[in-house]
């Protein structure tokens, strides 16, 4: 009768152990899946840089630190230039690919407390807390001369050069954010205009 209980004893207690690894088990993989989930939901799956929901987010609160601290705090908008050509020409296959390149570029280029994400197509932002405008601007054309300097290397063995187009504006006492990006976001099209492959200032 106790080799009876005992052997019952251990055969529960075999099947609470492996209970519990299949728990913790199960508890890793949920986990696991849970941070996919939110990497998914903050990346831009082709570039792996931020995206947009995650921008928008940095954003908001680099503003809040931006007029809390009265640090100046800086915003560009990055467009490829011809970038339709690309895809036109070369397929949207290859467009990618640039598109991979150029991220990985311009992420080489600029520091690790710069936020770089893809604001969406062919278009990145760049948020450059605590810098100065001057200090932005030689940052952002030594980012735009590389760029140009950096030929992609496509499927087949075809090179392809890019040139990028960026406007840049600091954030002013009292602007909203939407202001901010509106006023980047004009004076990347003042940049277009005065034949692209430039950056220039917001004023």
């Amino acid at each position: 009768m106790i080799g009876v209980v005992l052997a019952s004893s251990t055969f529960l207690t075999t099947r609470v152990h492996s209970a519990r690894a299949r728990l913790r088990s199960q508890k890793r993989e949920l986990a696991a899946a849970v941070e996919q989930i939110r990497e998914l939901a903050i990346r831009d799956e082709l570039t792996g840089l931020p995206n947009r929901r995650c921008m928008l987010e940095m954003m908001r609160l680099e503003h809040a630190r931006a007029q809390r601290s009265r640090q100046p705090l800086l915003l560009a908008q990055l467009d490829l230039d011809h970038f339709k050509a690309v895809n036109d020409t070369h397929g949207h296959a290859a467009g990618d690919v640039a598109l991979q390149s150029f991220a990985q570029t311009v992420h080489g280029c600029v520091r690790a407390s710069d936020l770089l994400a893809r604001w969406g197509g062919e278009e990145f932002l760049l948020l450059m807390a605590n810098t100065h405008p001057a200090d932005g601007t030689r940052l952002l054309e030594r980012v735009r001369a590389t760029v140009a300097a950096t030929p992609v290397a496509l499927p087949g063995g075809m090179q392809l050069s890019l040139t990028v187009s960026v406007g840049l504006a600091e954030l002013a006492p009292g602007e909203s954010t939407a202001a901010l990006l509106q006023r980047a976001d004009a004076a990347l099209y003042g940049a277009k205009r005065l034949g692209r492959n430039r950056v220039l200032l917001a004023h």
